[in-house]
């Protein structure tokens, strides 16, 4: 009897429970408070940037907030072993981790917004004194007592600052010159010691002088800013909403590397209409050699107003001396600019992990001329951004020369648009918001930006892509910002006039395409030209324009 009892006593004690690490619950209740707040942080941020519509946004939330919540109360109190709890750790770690990233990234795109959408309240100018590399002068004071050659005429402004800077450390001499080109030749051929020369006009002098940047010393630079006007930083023409209203935008991207404020010359110059309503995007091309009358803006001194030009030029004074130019060209009203140069294209290429372009048979390239990078062939090609930048700048290989050029740069924008709207920008999101924060400036407003971003993701509408290149004639004509005659292209009226049809049509919601109006015979188009003695343009309907022999110059 006594040993049944005994028996039931054993058999009803409970059975003894694993005893779970007082270090591992820690964890789990660290991890957990952690993870919430990271998730709170997260959430906020999140719905304060503004870039998803909260018909989307709401929903992922909820979800994200029932997964949480469930792995934190499993953690805390459904496991009943250290192995399990430990999995549990580790799960925690990894939401952290993916919240702590969330929240950099979403952080990263609230300071892009910040960044980009300020075409910057200064314009940046640097004015250098440059030596021969041969010469032997590698510092400022090695100038002492030495003679300068300046182009005063060109850049008043700046040649004046840097004399007054390099003055207060030794004494020189300046003799002045009437063109860049002229100013370059003095001093390689031992005229003068040193020369004054601004540094948005060294773009120039690489197409005459390959390893102009080897070739010099830099001794001194002078740096100074001006107000850019508030037509730059803040656009007078904006659309009231960007998802049903169709707008302009410009590319302006000038040849130089670097900061995106200072100035250098035009070379792609391209216009993107949007209309959200018909899903269109055309995109125009105007040659940076296009020979038109400068429109300039207030704030640069020394800009030819009215005065015909090469287009490239027109950003040596300047966005907006580019912006209004083209406006006047084509009788139409730019809503914003965007501002690139050659980091630009190179970084963000880089970043969403090339582009694909497809090249067609006849315009196979074997090394491209502006960096030696090997060429495309025909079909498909895959683009780091060295060999994008330089498919971009080609048009030695070319027949048809600066026109195929803005056709490369028209393939490069719509590939690089299709490449960021790809499923795969998920894995390149962050290297893309580091890249596009220092690529490029706008003054396109932060929540017209945030807008269209939400009617992208609410529609995820398909873009239909158009396209027009402008053309004209070759020619040589004087060009008053270098101070001496350039190879330029003399506009074909009927072109001017088509490309500013199409840019009207889809602003109307018809199509580009629907607007033919060029004669087949090129002949017979007009050309319009620049009288110098009457200081007005003409118009020639016979394209029999006069072709001055080579004289000697280098042409820009």
């Amino acid at each position: 009897m006594s040993n049944n009892r005994r028996t039931n006593a054993t058999r009803k004690m409970p059975k003894k429970r694993r005893r779970i690490s007082p270090l591992l619950k820690f964890l789990c209740f660290i991890l957990s408070i952690a993870g919430i707040g990271l998730f709170g942080l997260f959430a906020y941020q999140f719905f304060m940037l503004n870039i998803v519509p909260n018909m989307i946004l709401i929903p992922v939330l909820v979800v994200l907030v029932l997964i949480t919540l469930l792995i934190i109360v499993f953690s805390n109190f459904k496991c009943r072993r250290n192995i399990s709890k430990f999995l549990m750790v580790l799960i925690l770690v990894l939401i952290n981790v993916v919240y702590g990233f969330g929240n950099y990234y979403v952080y990263g795109m609230t300071k892009l917004f910040d960044k980009v959408t300020n075409l910057t309240e200064k314009t940046t100018h640097k004015i250098n004194v440059l030596t021969d590399a041969e010469s032997g002068l590698t510092k400022l004071s090695d100038l002492d007592d030495c003679v300068l050659g300046t182009v005063s005429s060109l850049d008043p402004k700046g040649t004046k600052k840097c004399l007054q800077d390099i003055k207060k450390k030794i004494d020189v001499q300046t003799v002045e010159y009437t063109s860049v080109e002229e100013l370059v030749w003095a001093l390689f051929n031992d005229q003068v010691d040193g020369i004054i020369m601004n540094e948005s006009y060294e773009g120039g002098i690489h197409e005459t002088y390959y390893d102009f940047g080897v070739q010099v010393n830099r001794v001194h630079t002078t740096v100074y800013y001006t107000d850019r006007s508030q037509s730059q930083s803040e656009s007078l023409n904006k659309v009231k909403n960007i998802t049903s209203d169709p707008f302009t935008i410009l590319i302006s991207g000038n040849d130089s590397y670097g900061e995106i404020g200072t100035n250098g010359r035009s070379d792609v110059n391209m216009l993107v209409t949007v209309n959200p309503n018909t899903h269109t995007i055309l995109l125009t091309s105007i040659p940076r050699d296009y020979y038109v009358p400068m429109a300039c803006s207030a704030q640069e001194d020394g800009c030819p107003q009215d005065q015909p030009d090469k287009l490239t030029h027109t950003g040596l004074y300047g966005v907006e001396t580019t912006d209004k130019t083209i406006e006047e060209l084509l009788d139409i009203e730019i809503n914003y600019t965007v501002q690139v140069n050659f980091s630009s294209l190179v970084n963000i290429v880089d970043s969403v992990g090339g582009i694909d372009v497809y090249v067609e048979d006849g315009l196979e390239v074997d090394v491209f001329a502006a960096n030696g990078s090997k060429g495309v062939t025909a079909g498909m090609n895959h683009l780091d951004g060295e060999r994008a930048l330089a498919f971009s700048r080609e048009r030695y290989a070319y027949q048809d020369g600066d026109l195929q050029r803005v056709k490369n740069q028209q393939i490069v924008i719509q590939a690089l648009i299709e490449k960021i709207a790809s499923p795969s920008m998920l894995m390149n999101f962050g290297k893309f918001v580091d890249a596009v924060g220092s690529a490029f400036a706008t003054n396109m407003p932060a929540d017209q930006i945030r807008t269209f971003i939400q009617y992208q993701f609410a529609l995820m509408p398909k873009w239909n892509f158009e396209s027009f290149a402008l053309v004209g004639k070759d020619g040589n004509e004087f060009s008053p910002s270098i101070g001496l005659n350039a190879a330029v292209l003399l506009p074909y009226e009927e072109y001017v006039e088509e490309a500013s049809d199409k840019i009207k049509a889809v602003l109307d919601g018809d199509s580009s395409n629907d607007i033919d109006t060029i004669p087949d015979n090129l002949d017979r188009l007009t050309v319009r030209t620049y009288d110098s003695s009457q200081d007005a343009f003409y118009e020639d309907q016979t394209n029999e324009i006069y072709d001055p022999v080579y004289d000697g110059y280098s042409y820009y």
